[in-house]
């Protein structure tokens, strides 16, 4: 997955890398990074833990890339305890851990927050040619970019810029279920995107903190992409 891809292409270009999971991953380890297992985004004490266990290493860019989509809800067929999940792992979770870090003296002046979210927490973005439903998809990052707008304007006087992706339209376990939209809507590999997310969060400054920006550019943006304004370029900012 995108996680994945981003420790492998970080780690590629020097850097040292700590990722975190759930459970244990034998493809993590075998990257080589630092592996920290047992940080369950649905638990309120994650952070705290995430705290304890980095045991005082400081963390330079944050990079909150977990994700949760559940399909198949339309307006009269609707999954309350799936909605809630989807807003706990996309909208909740990243304030939390980064709300550990910031106020553990982990993630401080000069470093930043990387939020991956997604095109379909765009207002903006949405046409009656697209249609409804997804609503736990679509709400729970819509919440997660208002969350990152919020916590930007928190952290800027501290020193901390965030910055809030869309890695574009790709090719992993998750997005499975749209495989036969692949090849129409541009879909990448993780692999060919995350050079492109770590420029833009490499060219991030204090100055353009709070922005939801679209590393590929209009494409990886499926219909929304008709919403979009003439010459929308790659790294430029996406309608809220």
């Amino acid at each position: 997955g995108l996680g994945l891809e981003l420790v492998k292409a970080l780690q590629q270009r020097g850097l040292r890398v700590t990722g975190t999971t759930r459970k244990d991953s034998d493809a993590l380890t075998a990257t080589g990074a630092k592996v920290i297992s047992g940080i369950d985004l649905e638990d309120d004490n994650s952070g705290k833990l995430l705290v304890e266990k980095l045991a005082g290493d400081k963390v330079d860019v944050l990079w909150c890339s977990a994700g949760y989509f559940f399909t198949g809800e339309t307006f009269d067929v609707l999954n309350w305890e799936e909605q809630r999940k989807m807003y706990e792992i996309c909208a909740i979770a990243p304030l939390r851990i980064t709300q550990a870090l910031v106020t553990g003296n982990l993630v401080c002046s000069g470093a930043k927050v990387i939020l991956i979210t997604s095109e379909g927490g765009s207002i903006g973005l949405r046409s009656f040619e697209e249609g409804g439903g997804h609503y736990g998809h679509h709400c729970s990052k819509a919440a997660e970019n208002m969350m990152g707008r919020l916590m930007a304007f928190d952290l800027k006087p501290r020193g901390i810029a965030v910055q809030m992706q869309h890695p574009g339209f790709l090719r992993t376990e998750m997005t499975a279920h749209y495989a036969h939209f692949y090849d129409e809507f541009g879909a990448v590999p993780a692999s060919e995107a995350v050079p492109k997310l770590i420029d833009c969060a490499n060219a991030l400054t204090l100055e353009t903190t709070g922005r939801f920006i679209a590393p590929l550019g209009a494409n990886g943006l499926g219909l929304g992409a008709k919403q979009l304004p003439a010459g929308f370029q790659p790294g430029d900012g996406i309608p809220w």
